[in-house]
């Protein structure tokens, strides 16, 4: 399938892995409250489901990368919808929480690969000027899924649904498995390995400019894979250091706190348990819109002012919430107070990374660092997500966002300062990129 600008069917069906990993992370959001009266789990319990799968996340992430420099990005994909499949499958017949969170932990493995070899697949199989919208595709894909993880306990609230609502996400694992044995390899990844003809071949079958021979590594490690050492040598300290520190603090904000307990936070706020899923539901729109208002923007407006706009409009909101809590505004406030902080979140902050995580790096240690980066970012998010509740109860709803608004307003002011633009560079010829060299 081609469209007008280029093969539609390489990008969708990668893509699906961002429906995959949407419904994947927030599935559990409608869920928890059903989970939770069903076994009595306490708040730290509660924190313990949600977070499973990102502990398996961060795990996954750096040997993904690795697998993913010797093997292709194709077969990593379909190793991790496989293995999502099978974590799915053991979440939604758990007979107790012990067998739920072993199973949320599969899928987390699994989401750790999916999360950052879909982004980085597109953003190789994609021109420089259309780069940012390609590859964010696969975050409005995310919030696509994340919606329809708000949308099925709502039509399915019957105590015992939660574990149809977990059982859906088979779906997408085996679309996405059975779709990427139909796209071509990534001819980057095909270049860098010395496989001149076949690169050229992908990046024909693309619609991409042919594959130069000097594209090609001079002289590939076996099986292509680089490591850490060698990856960290030739990218620089500077440009490590702020791979890592992006993909921490996207998630010290707090953003996906209003995702992954969106109902929760509702709950608190006084609705009722059908009242708070129908608002997250609504948070879920807000994320959608987000991420089609984001994929029209990257390309234009560039990685940098997306980033710091969107951290600061997130510090001002978390600060509204709090505020809002502190006076005992109802719970519509809330909602549209959260729709503005994942609305910002999802223009900026959230797209942004994945994007510019794959343009810093060199070719090279392209695959090796953006895992690290993707392990660190998984790893915070654990974190957040897992103390998100102990810190509710120590501080109050209002409390955690003050802390959110302080960390948020903090990467702001120190990205306005450090974070350089990358719009525009040529992945193939990346040893030294140009908008980046300052770093």
């Amino acid at each position: 399938m081609t469209g007008a600008r280029g093969p539609v069917l390489p990008v969708l069906v990668p893509a699906t892995g961002g429906l995959l990993f949407g419904y994947g992370t927030a599935a559990i959001a409608g869920v928890l409250p059903l989970v939770a009266e069903r076994y009595g789990l306490s708040a730290w319990l509660q924190g313990v489901v949600v977070s499973a799968a990102l502990l398996g996340a961060a795990l996954t992430a750096p040997t993904s990368g690795r697998l993913a420099d010797r093997f292709g990005r194709r077969p990593v994909i379909m190793a991790a919808a496989a293995a999502f499949a099978a974590g799915t499958a053991v979440s939604a017949v758990a007979d107790g929480p012990a067998v739920l969170v072993l199973g949320r932990f599969l899928v987390g493995l699994a989401l750790g690969a999916v999360s950052f070899a879909v982004p980085l697949y597109l953003a190789e199989i994609s021109p420089p000027e259309r780069r940012g919208s390609v590859v964010t595709i696969n975050q409005v894909m995310i919030t696509v899924g994340m919606l329809a993880a708000y949308l099925v306990p709502y039509a399915l609230q019957s105590g015992g649904a939660w574990r149809w609502v977990l059982a859906v996400g088979i779906v997408p694992a085996v679309v996405l498995l059975a779709g990427m044995a139909a796209v071509p390899e990534s001819p980057s990844w095909l270049a860098g390995v010395g496989r001149v003809g076949p690169a050229r071949a992908a990046a024909a079958a693309l619609g991409l400019p042919p594959v130069p021979a000097e594209g090609a590594a001079a002289a590939p490690e076996p099986g292509g894979a680089t490591g850490f050492r060698a990856a960290l040598a030739a990218a620089g300290r500077r440009r490590v250091a702020l791979g890592l520190g992006i993909a921490v603090l996207v998630h010290l904000t707090g953003l996906n706190t209003a995702i992954y307990y969106a109902p929760t936070i509702l709950a608190a706020s006084g609705f009722t348990h059908a009242g708070s899923v129908l608002g997250s539901v609504l948070v879920g729109v807000c994320n959608l819109v987000a991420g089609l208002v984001s994929m029209a923007l990257l390309d234009r407006g560039g990685r940098r002012p997306l980033m710091v706009g969107g951290l600061a409009v997130m510090a001002a909101t978390a600060a509204a919430v709090a505020a809002a809590q502190l006076v005992g505004a109802g719970g519509g406030a809330t909602v549209l107070l959260l729709c503005v902080f994942i609305l910002a979140g999802a223009v900026g902050p959230a797209p942004v990374f994945w994007v510019f995580a794959a343009e810093i790096y060199p070719r090279r240690a392209r695959g090796a660092l953006m895992s690290l980066a993707t392990a660190a970012h998984w790893a915070a998010d654990f974190v957040v997500a897992s103390t998100f509740l102990p810190l509710v109860r120590a501080l109050s709803l209002g409390g955690a966002f003050v802390v959110y608004a302080a960390v948020t307003l903090t990467a702001a002011l120190l990205l306005a300062r450090w974070m350089p633009e990358t719009k525009g560079i040529s992945l193939d010829d990346s040893n030294t990129p140009t908008p980046v060299a300052r770093v």
